[in-house]
């Protein structure tokens, strides 16, 4: 990835920006290429969070998503499209690094504030580089839960998910209170909802997202909370 970069474009996300102290697109690499080095030899291990799927599934679903948002930002799509696919014969996991390869290569170079198809309001390219961000630290997670103790969520994929979690979950919480989470660890705090927060909760930025994502963690949400985000359907894919 060009070291210029950083220089040329940051990623616009939005009025709740996050400004990562890396490059995101360096970050997708480094995560999604540290999900294919757990999974070369571990392809037939279930994953934890999705039990119809082992790690080939994983790698399989990541690398379509990956594809997909190649799509939309190359024809600047404002309908969804439908997802690549490995074929019988690929290799899943060469096929995952094309697919990571090609949509980086294409980011580096594409104008953030194109207006596209995505979640929530306004999407724009900018929020596909921020999605993918925690797109590929999430399940390079999953990946390690599935043959060990999985390292924290990094600082910059933690963030941009509590920042992005007013607009893409938040909306389809029903029944809960205000709630005001607080990342001991980097003094940042995001409030969900209108009005005074009912309750707070505290953990670091990792351990508050992978709650807010129904991995294990931790962090304790008040009783409305916990039952609204278990409730969850499979997030949109």
């Amino acid at each position: 990835m060009p070291a210029s970069w950083s220089q040329r474009r940051r990623p616009t996300w939005g009025r709740r920006c996050f400004v990562p102290s890396a490059d995101p697109l360096q970050i997708i690499v480094s995560e999604g290429r540290r999900l294919v080095d757990t999974a070369r030899a571990n392809l037939d291990a279930p994953i934890p969070q999705y039990p119809e799927w082992t790690m080939e599934g994983l790698v399989a679903h990541t690398g379509a998503i990956l594809g997909r948002t190649t799509l939309v930002c190359r024809d600047r799509l404002t309908e969804r499209p439908s997802s690549p696919r490995p074929g019988e014969d690929d290799d899943v996991i060469e096929w995952f690094e094309g697919q990571l390869a090609g949509m980086v290569e294409l980011l580096e170079t594409t104008d953030h504030e194109i207006p596209v198809w995505g979640f929530g309001p306004k999407p724009t390219v900018g929020f596909w580089v921020r999605r993918m961000l925690i797109e590929a630290g999430v399940h390079r997670w999953d990946a390690q839960s599935a043959v060990g103790e999985p390292e924290p969520l990094l600082d910059e994929v933690a963030v941009a998910g509590l920042e992005e979690y007013p607009e893409m979950w938040f909306p389809r919480l029903e029944g809960v209170q205000t709630l005001q989470m607080i990342a001991s660890d980097l003094e940042r705090k995001w409030k969900y909802g209108d009005g005074d927060p009912a309750a707070t909760v505290e953990g670091s930025a990792s351990d508050l997202y992978l709650r807010l994502m129904s991995r294990p963690s931790p962090v304790v949400l008040p009783d409305d909370w916990a039952a609204a985000v278990d409730s969850l359907a499979p997030p949109p894919k």
